[in-house]
């Protein structure tokens, strides 16, 4: 299998630093590019939280500028790993996580997906669910899952 175009799923948590290694990596060793994406989920907001309309358009707004300021920090990691600027693209989306990249990867022609894992077990795992088992399962091109360290 041959990878063109590698989608990089960020959350900007602490385990993504061994995800973007291996994301560069395989950047280089395949002279793929790679399209870093964050999405916004705004179903995981809780609405008691925000009373007024417009508190919840100024949390919108809020949770957009950090995912620019995530995939912003995502495409530093890569640059810092020798990735040429030309070879990256950032998009932060807003929706369901899981299908927002299986949308993407549809739409992008992406031949892989690589994206880290949160090690949480239990009720934790069960009541919050994992976005990378849900993007495996739902996956039409191969999934990497890079676990922290």
């Amino acid at each position: 299998m041959e990878y063109k175009r590698i989608l990089l799923g960020t959350d900007d948590s602490e385990l993504m630093d061994p995800v973007y290694e291996q994301c560069a990596y395989l950047a280089h060793l395949t002279h793929a590019t790679v399209d870093i994406v964050y999405v916004v989920d705004m179903d995981g907001f809780p609405p008691e939280f925000a009373v007024l309309e417009s508190e919840t358009e100024d949390v919108y707004n809020a949770l957009l500028t950090a995912g620019e300021t995530i995939v912003d920090n995502a495409k530093r990691a890569l640059l810092s790993r020798d990735v040429e600027e030309t070879a990256i693209t950032v998009a932060v989306l807003e929706g369901n996580p899981w299908d927002e990249i299986h949308t993407y990867v549809t739409q992008h022609a992406i031949d892989l997906v690589v994206i880290g894992k949160h090690r949480r077990k239990g009720v934790n795992r069960l009541h919050l669910g994992s976005v990378a088992d849900r993007v495996i399962r739902g996956a039409e091109v191969p999934v990497l899952v890079v676990t922290g360290r």
